[in-house]
């Protein structure tokens, strides 16, 4: 179905609207101008510059604008242009604007004789012309344009999303009826940023990690960003794209065979895994006892359920947990779906199982903490479109949510009350977006069962682990639930014969041994 003919204009002036209305005073006068300009225009303009900045830019033709909702693509182009929301004919490099053309188009602007490969024709012209001479040439003929500003369009943007990689996506869902929001606090004091030094401050070292990934480039040019990275964080959202970039510049240094520079990367960050990598380049200049006391620091005090499985396997070949294994010998031909074919014999056996793997524990552990997911964090709601807070897979996101995880886990605690719970808010919240809940294998009856199967205290156990860390916990959970005739029930990770188990898996099978779940490899040969 065809959106409606304002489809894109309207979303691109809620959130200008949501933005002038709650941001208003981290934008400068140029960038309130530029906001205002935009909502004043008329409504053909509006359509015309919400298609415009979802072209792949930064230069486009104007002959291949067509869009038939703007009733007057002349009038809309020339009012864009007049309000400075939009450049006719800027001063392109001619080569993009060479490439741009066809070789018909080629030939009509050039005037070749012959008509050899088009990629011989654009490095004739670039050879044998200057820039000026080629615009000149094109303009009249095949005109193009650029959206001015592009900068402040994805200020505005980072603004109400929160998050540069973050787009509209949330609205066309919404708008098609394929998913709702929860509601939340977005109040002023939730904002994101508190003042526009903050602002500038995030959008800094944005540019900074983006500097990171091109350290190669230019000589010196990883020292300059190591150097301007060692500022302290405003805030853990400062902190978060810092460490992140700390940790990209660490591991460019390794690459490139600069042990101390990646050391000093990796000693400023406290995201993992930059003690780990510290640990290994210990390990590898012979410091036994650098090691071994950062071994001891990180065991002491781990970040992530991956930092603690880091310094217990470390240096220990064969330390890695060994779950239960039952070997299957398969018929004949190894089966394409191979958790189908376990789930056909445990039918056969009078059982009912189902391929869930990690939308298991995330499920159960998402209706339990629902309240958690969605408690007032400051900065971790900005907008009424999110599936989740921003920090969700933050290292962190437990720390700050220390108080919501234990006042619920009280209350959890009680006799019937997470079965109680978990069933209410099946109830409540089914089909609202939360990334930690997959609504498609699950309905009442089977979570009645479910919370048949076990004890109250073991399955508050398995939901407690997974909110205290979705991060490590969203992968590597065993394939199959299986509930037997008998009642028992078991985890089972299904192997064919050239699988092996991941270290993810190995983390949740030393989990769930541990606890005292029933949980095995199945593993088939041929």
């Amino acid at each position: 179905m065809a959106p409606p003919p304002d489809y894109y204009r309207d979303n691109l002036l809620r959130i200008l609207e949501f933005v002038l209305h709650r941001h208003a005073d981290l934008l400068d006068d140029a960038e309130q101008r530029w906001a205002r300009l935009l909502t004043s225009a008329s409504r053909d303009a509006q359509r015309l510059y919400a298609r415009l900045v979802t072209r792949k830019g930064p230069y486009l033709r104007r002959d291949r604008l067509d869009y038939a909702e703007v009733t007057d693509l002349d009038h809309a182009l020339s009012e864009l242009a007049g309000a400075a929301l939009v450049e006719l004919n800027p001063k392109a490099p001619a080569d993009i604007l060479v490439n741009a053309l066809t070789k018909a188009e080629l030939v009509d602007c050039f005037g070749f004789s012959a008509k050899p490969a088009k990629s011989e024709m654009v490095a004739t012209v670039l050879d044998a012309t200057t820039d000026e001479y080629i615009r000149a040439r094109l303009e009249p003929r095949y005109p193009w344009l650029a959206v001015a500003r592009r900068d402040t369009l994805h200020l505005v943007q980072l603004l109400f999303f929160g998050d540069v990689h973050l787009d509209q996506t949330a609205f066309v869902l919404e708008d098609l009826g394929l998913i709702a929001y929860e509601t939340y606090d977005i109040s002023r004091e939730q904002r994101r940023f508190d003042n526009r030094e903050a602002l500038l401050g995030y959008l800094t070292l944005r540019r900074l990690n983006t500097l990171v990934h091109r350290a190669g480039e230019c000589a010196g040019l990883a020292q300059a960003v190591q150097q301007a990275l060692w500022k302290a964080p405003r805030d853990r959202f400062e902190q978060r794209i810092r460490d992140r970039a700390l940790n990209h510049l660490g591991a460019w240094f390794e690459r490139t065979g600069q042990p101390g520079d990646a050391l000093e990367c990796y000693g400023r960050s406290d995201l993992p895994p930059a003690r780990e990598r510290r640990t290994r380049i210990l390990h590898k200049l012979g410091d036994a006892a650098g090691c071994e006391a950062l071994l001891a620091h990180i065991g002491a005090g781990p970040r992530s359920a991956g930092e603690r499985d880091f310094s217990e396997r470390f240096g220990k070949r064969g330390a890695g947990v060994r779950p239960p294994t039952t070997v299957s010998q398969l018929g004949g031909e190894v089966p394409a779906d191979i958790e189908g074919h376990a789930i056909d014999e445990f039918a056969a056996e009078g059982a009912d199982s189902w391929h869930v793997e990690n939308a298991f524990p995330r499920t159960l552990a998402s209706l339990a903490f629902w309240e958690v997911l969605f408690a007032p964090v400051p900065g971790a709601f900005v907008n009424p479109f999110q599936r989740a807070p921003l920090d969700l897979y933050w290292p962190d996101f437990a720390h700050v949510r220390s108080d919501y995880i234990e006042k619920r886990l009280e209350a959890l605690k009680r006799p019937g009350a997470l079965r109680e719970t978990m069933l209410d808010t099946l109830s409540a919240k089914q089909g609202i977006a939360n990334p930690l809940t997959s609504w498609q294998w699950l309905d009442r009856e089977t979570l009645e069962r479910v919370c048949d199967a076990f004890a109250q205290e073991r399955l508050l156990k398995l939901v407690t682990h997974v909110i205290r860390d979705p991060a490590y916990t969203r992968t590597g959970f065993p394939d199959l639930f299986v509930l037997h005739a008998d009642g028992g029930y078991e985890f089972v990770e299904v192997k064919g014969p050239n699988d092996q188990l991941q270290p993810t898996q190995r983390m949740w099978f030393k989990f769930l041994l541990a606890e005292g779940f029933n949980a095995r490899v199945l593993k088939y040969r041929a």
